[in-house]
């Protein structure tokens, strides 16, 4: 994107902002653990007033699965785990609680949210994955956990394409603004 992405405007504050207190909002409330590596000062600057736990990640330049290994080791080890993605502002604090009311249902497996018969994120991994998860190596992320378990993975319909939505290119960013401001207003 060429800037960092985390640190972007987004309404009256910036996009990892938003998105923490998204998950702050939630059922979760103080059980949020942010993974930062690169411009971590920076990053943690902008979320020292929510009540969020600071992961550094020692290798920020690699994969996904490292900042969710590291995220790991401050979760206890019988806890399920969701994980989110920074870039991810259009997903609502009732899409987070709706995952994990389906988890608390029944609570093994994978729960993923679906629009249009699309999976997204954030996913929620029962305990019984996290030796795999420190231990494997899935060079395709959780997309490749997820289907390598597709038997225990548990779909929930949401009626936004928010949990589809990251924002990897300047115009994901400004159409996922553009897309909050108009759901904002109504």
């Amino acid at each position: 994107m060429g800037t960092l992405k985390q640190l972007l405007p987004f309404g009256e504050v910036t996009v990892i902002e938003h998105t923490c207190r998204i998950l702050t909002k939630s059922c979760l409330r103080s059980n949020v653990i942010l993974v930062v590596g690169h411009c971590a000062k920076e990053i943690t600057a902008r979320i020292s007033a929510l009540s969020v736990r600071i992961a550094y990640n020692p290798d920020p330049g690699g994969d996904m699965l490292s900042s969710i290994q590291c995220g790991l080791a401050y979760t206890p080890h019988d806890n399920a785990i969701l994980i989110a993605l920074g870039d991810q502002p259009l997903v609502t604090s009732e899409i987070v609680n709706q995952l994990v009311q389906e988890y608390q249902r029944c609570p093994e497996g994978i729960v993923v949210p679906v629009y249009q018969g699309k999976q997204g994120h954030p996913i929620i991994l029962s305990p019984a994955y996290r030796e795999e998860l420190l231990f494997n190596s899935y060079p395709g992320g959780l997309k490749e956990l997820r289907d390598h378990h597709i038997d225990s993975v548990r779909h929930v319909s949401v009626d936004t394409d928010g949990v589809l939505i990251d924002m990897d290119y300047r115009h994901e960013y400004e159409a996922a603004l553009k897309q909050w401001e108009k759901d904002s207003q109504s």
